[in-house]
């Protein structure tokens, strides 16, 4: 008796399960911290960790209110178990991005499909924004994985059957999120949510639905004011005005309203981050975006399309928000990526010419690998080890294709493989590009030998650009203002000055001056 192996709940699980080792866990350790925002939120993290105040965030003992406390308090549990590393400062949002994945998962499968669920999950593991910021100790995927739940339990809460009696955990778990959403990144938390789900109920004139549930409302606000009451009452009671002006005039009206942070990008960026962001699967949004715009109005008419008014909705508000803000970076629109997901699972099932494209993607996705692994490995790996990872990775490339055609139905055969073939990429990405990376990139190694330098009382200070990645790896020695923030000191008139300024200020005998060598010589 042949067994139907098309979309088997449990194989789907299975390759998800591999999907997101490979594509979001494979060598997390690996990389040290780069980029200013990193090792500054591991730091404060290992200072909640070490000194016990779960509270208070702190940068080298500094009071610092720059973001809520979900993520530090994610990293120091990782540190808590795991040891103080960069796995496990990194491992806990790792998690919730395969949590995210898996939650598309069941929705798909439980609206649609298990391959429509599974198509959502894979698409979204292999998008290459998700895969960069499920790989590093930042705010943003905290906020996306709780404002995924707290849209999708808004749904499955909205669609279901009109019963007295029906269960009403959708909108609770809704509430839920929303609060864990406002510990991740503040106020963004709700007011995206909040003006999606605002923008639903008035396009589909059920407005009034929602108002009618007064006492739903009323004990859904509780279980949200409770949740974010965790962290904002203690921080309101223990620094009063200083946080609520720093984090919350600062850090998010002023932030929005200027560029101050400098992060300026013209109107349009987050468009183009979406786009780019999706790959490889940035045709089918492009295709589902055109088909969409033809029939709006059936959106709006037809029941049976409410999911994809929801979906888009979902995605262009975020966009359009962002797009006005003052301050721009890649990250804010990664929100909008399970629903991005959602709609290419549609498209992927809906449209003919799936195999064809996809085929296409993903030829041009693994040339175009090979060719910088190639480059890449030549010089550090030899001829030999060159050829025993392109022949390994052949041959795993082979016996996946071999399952897909034999496992799912002919239409999503290619759209089944291509995010194996993505994970294969970041594998040998991992061995071939990080270790040059990490020397090029990173200040742990400098930085640990300006600790082994440095006398007594000495301490250092940055000439023209500073680099963030020192309050990890060497937390205690840079100086530092008020705020925390690195100083720094600049070449040309009362240079010198500047110098014997800091050196009298602080009761310093010397310094240790960081710098690019390129200028020591300046």
């Amino acid at each position: 008796m042949k067994t139907d192996f098309r979309h088997p709940i449990a194989l789907s699980l299975a390759g998800l399960t591999l999907l997101s080792l490979l594509s979001l866990g494979y060598g997390l350790g690996t990389l040290p911290f780069l980029g200013p925002d990193e090792p500054r939120y591991a730091e404060v993290a290992r200072e909640m960790f070490v000194t016990g105040d779960w509270i208070t965030p702190r940068l080298a003992g500094i009071a610092w209110f720059e973001k809520p406390a979900l993520l530090y308090w994610m990293a120091a549990i990782g540190y808590r178990a795991l040891g103080v590393s960069e796995w496990s400062a990194r491992i806990g949002v790792t998690l919730m991005a395969s949590a995210g994945a898996l939650l598309l998962f069941i929705f798909g499968e439980r609206t649609r499909s298990a391959l429509f669920g599974y198509l959502a999950a894979a698409s979204l593991v292999s998008m290459g924004l998700w895969i960069g910021f499920a790989r590093g100790a930042t705010f943003d995927m905290p906020l996306s994985v709780a404002t995924e739940v707290a849209l999708l339990s808004f749904w499955w809460w909205d669609q279901r059957k009109p019963n007295p009696r029906q269960s009403n955990l959708g909108w609770y778990v809704c509430c839920l999120a929303l609060g864990l959403a406002v510990l991740a990144k503040g106020l963004v938390g709700i007011v995206l949510p909040a003006a999606i789900i605002g923008a639903y109920l008035i396009l589909t004139r059920r407005l009034a639905f929602l108002v009618r549930h007064r006492r739903l409302l009323i004990v859904g606000g509780v279980l949200f004011l409770a949740t974010c009451a965790t962290w904002y009452a203690p921080m309101i009671a223990r620094h009063g005005r200083v946080f609520f002006d720093e984090f919350f005039i600062a850090h998010h009206f002023r932030r929005y309203l200027s560029d101050r942070y400098r992060h300026p990008q013209p109107v349009y960026f987050f468009f183009l981050v979406a786009l780019a962001g999706c790959f490889p699967w940035t045709a089918y949004l492009v295709a589902a975006a055109a088909r969409d715009t033809r029939r709006f109005r059936e959106l709006l008419a037809d029941k049976e399309n409410r999911l994809r008014l929801f979906l888009w909705l979902w995605i262009l508000i975020p966009l359009a928000f962002f797009s006005f803000s003052g301050s721009k970076l890649p990250g804010y629109i990664l929100p909008t990526f399970p629903a991005i997901a959602l709609v290419v699972a549609l498209e992927l099932t809906a449209s003919g010419k799936t195999v064809l494209w996809t085929s296409v993607m993903t030829s041009l996705l693994l040339a175009l690998a090979s060719l910088g692994i190639g480059w890449q490995g030549a010089s550090q790996l030899g001829v030999g080890r060159l050829a025993a990872w392109t022949i390994a990775a052949l041959g795993i490339s082979v016996a996946l294709s071999y399952l897909a055609f034999r496992i799912w139905v002919n239409e999503v055969r290619a759209a089944v493989f291509l995010p194996f073939g993505l994970a294969l990429v970041i594998v040998a990405t991992v061995h071939l590009f990080f270790p040059d990376l990490a020397r090029r990139e990173s200040i742990r190694d400098l930085a640990a030998a300006a600790e082994r330098m440095a006398r007594p009382n000495e301490r250092l200070i940055f000439y023209l650009d500073d680099d963030q990645g020192v309050n990890f790896y060497a937390t205690f020695l840079p100086l530092r203002d008020a705020k925390s923030e690195l100083l720094t000191v600049r070449n040309g008139e009362g240079g010198g000055d500047e110098i014997a300024e800091l050196l009298s200020d602080r009761g310093l005998e010397s310094l240790l001056v960081m710098c690019y060598q390129r200028w020591s010589e300046g």
